[in-house]
């Protein structure tokens, strides 16, 4: 979601004024509570792994490679290839892909003419020579040298994820309510919250805690189902960097059970009625 820039808090609570414009004057307590939406973005990192012959140049260039730091703000995602740690010891050894090959690089296909039989008596340019010479080996490069080395191939790819917390409301309420909020295009910044604050206010009646409120306006156990849904995102095992966001976006209640309705502003200022 994207982040709309708003003078304040205060100024996504529909007042009293624009919550009697769209709601009807039932009866029954007013309330005012937040949802909780939470946004981010991870990189995800497959990786597998492959035992190859490389040249000692190649070798060389390997123990150079590192696998790259995860970026959340990479779009494209990365490719890489990296050395498993125990093959960075690895010693050269005679090269297996050409340890045939004679020593005047005569090409064994073709016994160095250049051509090779088809069909019958017809002739064609050999694949494996140029004029019967035979091309280099492509793992050693003709130094008839290679090592021998497991490669860990890896990528990464953004992943971006959302979901939506609601106190508890009149069952006919969630529904809706959930339907505005995933239609929305913006999320107001002044909406931000910390997840790791401690949300839960003190009741001055022997220090209980009341339920967990935003700003005066009752979330219940949205925050914690909220934060507890970012730290399971942070422990996926292919994830291995995360970006998370939360907001507290401010919803006025009118009535209760069936005949419950919810006044919200949407990003751009204009009050709501729901259902």
């Amino acid at each position: 979601m994207l982040v709309r820039t708003m003078p304040s808090f205060e100024d996504v609570i529909p007042s009293p004024a624009e919550v009697d414009a769209v709601l009807p004057a039932v009866a029954g307590r007013s309330d005012h509570v937040v949802a909780i939406l939470v946004t981010g973005r991870g990189v995800e990192r497959t990786s597998w792994s492959d035992e190859v012959e490389v040249s000692e140049d190649d070798f060389e260039r390997l123990l150079t490679e590192k696998a790259p730091a995860p970026d959340v703000n990479d779009l494209n995602g990365a490719k890489f290839r990296t050395l498993e740690p125990a093959s960075r010891s690895a010693t050269t050894q005679r090269c297996s892909e050409c340890q045939f090959r004679p020593e005047n690089n005569r090409c064994l296909r073709c016994g160095g003419t250049g051509r090779v039989t088809v069909h019958g008596d017809e002739s064609a340019p050999c694949s494996a020579c140029t004029n019967g010479i035979a091309h280099p080996c492509s793992v050693c490069k003709g130094t008839r040298r290679s090592v021998r080395v497991k490669l860990l191939f890896g990528e990464d790819r953004l992943r971006h994820f959302a979901h939506i917390f609601l106190p508890e409301l009149p069952f006919g309420l969630r529904e809706p309510l959930t339907r505005f909020f995933k239609a929305r295009s913006s999320v107001p910044d002044v909406l931000s919250i910390d997840l790791s604050d401690d949300f839960a206010g003190a009741d001055a009646y022997r220090g209980r805690r009341s339920k967990a409120e935003v700003r005066g306006h009752r979330a219940d156990a949205a925050l914690g189902l909220a934060k507890n849904y970012v730290e399971r995102v942070k422990r996926l095992p292919t994830f291995v960097a995360v970006e998370a966001a939360a907001f507290a976006w401010p919803v006025v209640l009118r009535g209760e059970d069936e005949s419950a309705c919810a006044a919200v502003k949407d990003e751009l200022g204009v009050t709501h009625r729901l259902p």
